[in-house]
C-alpha cells in the first residue's frame, strides 16, 4: 500500500501537462499490451485456421478431380458395362460361349443356383477359353470359383470343368 500512496503523491505533485503526458503514455502502454497479449494471438490463430481451411479445400478439390479421373479410367478400361445381370447364369454362359465360338466344345452345362453354374468343356482352345472367361467376368460379373483343367491330346487345347458364380 505504501508504494501505491507514493505513486499517488508523485502523480499529484506533477503539473497538469505532465499528468496528461503520463496518462497518455499509460494508455499507449495498456493498448500495446492488450494488442500484444490478446489481439495478435487471436488474429494469428484466425489466419492459421484460414490457411488450414484453404489447404483442406485444395486437397478436397484434388481428391474430387482424382475421383472423376479414376471413374473415367475405370469406365474406359472395360469394353462394356455388365449386362443382363438379372438373367440366369446358365443362359448367360450359353450365350457367351456361342458368341466366343466355344458352344460346340461345351459338353455339359448345369445350374447350381440362380447365381451359379457348372460347365464341362472338351478339347477347346485354351486361349479362346481364357478370352471367354474374361468376357464373362467383365460383361456379366461371372467369375470362376473353381476350375480343373487337363491337357488334351491336341496341342493348345484343354478339357475343363469349371464352376462359375455371379457376384
Amino acid at each position: 500500500m505504501k508504494q501505491l500512496n507514493d505513486i499517488q503523491q508523485w502523480y499529484q505533485g506533477l503539473q497538469q501537462r505532465e499528468r496528461y503526458l503520463v496518462l497518455s503514455a499509460a494508455a499507449v502502454i495498456i493498448i500495446t499490451l492488450l494488442y500484444i497479449s490478446v489481439w495478435e494471438p487471436i488474429h494469428k490463430g484466425v489466419e492459421e485456421q484460414s490457411q488450414r481451411y484453404q489447404n483442406q479445400l485444395k486437397i478436397l478439390n484434388w481428391m474430387q478431380d482424382a475421383s472423376a479421373e479414376a471413374r473415367a479410367l475405370r469406365a474406359s478400361g472395360t469394353t462394356s458395362k455388365r449386362l443382363n445381370s438379372s438373367q440366369p447364369v446358365t443362359l448367360l454362359v450359353e450365350k457367351s460361349a456361342q458368341s466366343a465360338g466355344l458352344k460346340k466344345y461345351v459338353s455339359k452345362l448345369e445350374s447350381t443356383s440362380d447365381k451359379g453354374a457348372r460347365v464341362t468343356i472338351a478339347a477347346a482352345s485354351f486361349d479362346q477359353m481364357l478370352l471367354w472367361l474374361n468376357t464373362l467376368q467383365s460383361q456379366y460379373g461371372i467369375t470362376v470359383s473353381s476350375a480343373s483343367l487337363d491337357r488334351n491330346n491336341k496341342p493348345g487345347t484343354v478339357n475343363a470343368r469349371l464352376t462359375l458364380n455371379r457376384s
